[in-house]
């Protein structure tokens, strides 16, 4: 079966005392991911009220950038004295230096092979300051992961992750990137994986390739350059929520420079556009068939951006438990009118 984006529309009914207790009807739109096939409730009626949450304060935000610079590890001063070196067999000098870029071995490792790229010398960036660094920290995550799949063939798979300001869930506010690696393949990346495999088998097609041919002409399609799509997600997990395809690539160790810094070039103008609607967090991850296998028939690489709460008195988090404990995704506003803010900034 060919790709299907269904949806379901159902009403919430009250009596609202904001309308002065008359009868009142909300849009839940229930989506399900055409390839994962997870449920995604859409509430656009929130999205004014939760709008506010996402939006930091300035004062707030100097705060915690002054009060965390003194004891920083990762500041230019203390990054060489207060980070491990990777073993000799994986990494010869101990560190891996790319530009600004120092990538080292976490210190307290979340899982098998965990390298921390600490991005750039300041202490801290705006949004629209961090794509100029991203590209040698891609670069030098990169060079760790060819180096650790040399060192072991068994270590398959790898993604890179960016947690950026404390409510991504980042303990350090520096700007620095996760670089994960084991021979196990992390939970949604297996589900990925699975059933992109069982789409090719059963159309004989590349799911993502056809996603991208569907999408093209539509509301949720962003941008295309010669390697890279750039589109909202059908069915998002999140409010701010944006994917990223590699139209011909499925593994890390495919990757050259241009692509990088195609896959860079989107991540500016996502950035650029969360900041402009106030934010100063957000995740991000950047994904991989197995390295070293050829899964061009069936996956891409691809790339994910979420945009977090804002840094503001009371610090609510814009996660609760129908996502954490339910694995029921909630974004408080459409994606397709969430693109047609967002394609402006392409």
């Amino acid at each position: 079966m060919s790709i299907q984006f269904r949806k379901e529309i159902k009403y919430a009914k009250l009596l609202s005392p904001l309308k002065d207790y008359k009868y009142d009807e909300q849009i839940v739109e229930h989506r399900l991911d055409p390839l994962l096939q997870r449920e995604t409730v859409v509430t656009p009626g929130r999205f004014q009220y939760v709008k506010r949450l996402f939006e930091s304060d300035e004062k707030d935000i100097y705060n915690v950038v002054e009060n965390t610079r003194a004891n920083c590890p990762f500041c230019p001063e203390k990054v060489q004295a207060s980070t491990p070196k990777f073993p000799r067999e994986i990494v010869e000098e101990g560190r891996i230096l790319v530009g600004e870029t120092v990538l080292f071995p976490s210190l307290f490792a979340h899982m098998d092979y965990n390298a921390v790229a600490v991005i750039s010398r300041d202490h801290y960036l705006k949004l629209k300051e961090i794509p100029e660094k991203l590209f040698d920290g891609v670069k030098a995550g990169l060079i760790w992961i060819k180096s650790l799949h040399n060192y072991d063939k068994k270590i398959k798979y790898a993604c890179f992750i960016q947690n950026y300001f404390p409510p991504s869930g980042s303990t350090v506010v520096h700007p620095h990137i996760q670089v994960l690696a084991s021979e196990l393949p992390f939970n949604i990346l297996k589900e990925l994986l699975d059933r992109s495999r069982k789409y090719y088998e059963s159309n004989g097609t590349n799911y993502w390739t056809e996603l991208i041919n569907i999408e093209r002409d539509g509301e949720r399609f962003l941008s295309e350059s010669d390697n890279v799509v750039w589109l909202t997600p059908f069915a998002p997990m999140h409010t701010y929520e944006v994917s990223a395809i590699s139209k011909g690539l499925s593994n890390f160790l495919e990757l050259d420079d241009n692509v990088i810094k195609e896959f860079v070039k989107g991540v500016k103008c996502v950035l650029n556009f969360f900041q402009e609607e106030g934010l100063s967090s957000f995740n991000m991850v950047f994904y991989s068939g197995p390295l070293g296998e050829s899964s061009k028939e069936y996956f891409r690489i691809g790339m994910k951006i979420i945009g977090r709460s804002g840094y503001r008195f009371p610090f609510v988090s814009d996660l609760w438990g129908l996502q954490t404990l339910m694995m029921e995704g909630e974004a408080y506003e459409t994606p397709e009118a969430m693109a047609k803010k967002l394609k402006q900034y392409f």
